[in-house]
């Protein structure tokens, strides 16, 4: 077995910039909502996008209650994490921490911008219900940090 401390302690001086991070947020329309509810976890896939603030969140409902609903509303603290790896020297990874909050119609202008300009759509969200809920929610990005490949 070897030794991965080496492969550790190299990441200290791979910290990104504000500005990079910020870079890596506008670019990448990905990554994974981590959300808890008491002592459980739950983390979703979704599409999001960054104005430099808060990261945007569009939430279909396709059925009541919806998980993912249910747990932001209980999550005090919500992590957002994006990656991108090109091969195992090419990457870089950045992680939003904050607040969640539903928003309400006066933030979709925003919230409609800044999702268009890296957000995008799985296939699914085509089969949605134009009757179901749509929630906007924002996570403010109180703590951001990133790390990649040196």
């Amino acid at each position: 077995m070897s030794d991965s401390t080496g492969d550790l302690d190299a990441l200290v001086d791979n910290e990104m910039s504000a500005a990079a991070t910020a870079a890596a947020l506008r670019e990448h329309g990905t990554g994974v909502l981590s959300l808890a509810r008491g002592g459980e976890a739950y983390a979703v896939p979704v599409s999001f996008g960054f104005d430099g603030e808060r990261c945007y969140f569009v939430f279909i409902g396709y059925h009541e209650p919806s998980t993912k609903t249910t747990f932001a509303e209980s999550t005090e603290r919500a992590t957002l994490t994006m990656y991108d790896a090109d091969g195992r020297d090419d990457w870089h990874s950045v992680s939003v921490r904050g607040p969640l909050t539903r928003l309400g119609e006066d933030d979709w202008p925003a919230a409609r911008e800044a999702i268009g300009d890296n957000g995008w759509y799985p296939g699914l969200f085509r089969r949605a219900d134009p009757r179901g809920r749509i929630d906007l929610w924002a996570l403010d990005a109180e703590e951001v940090t990133g790390y990649e490949s040196g």
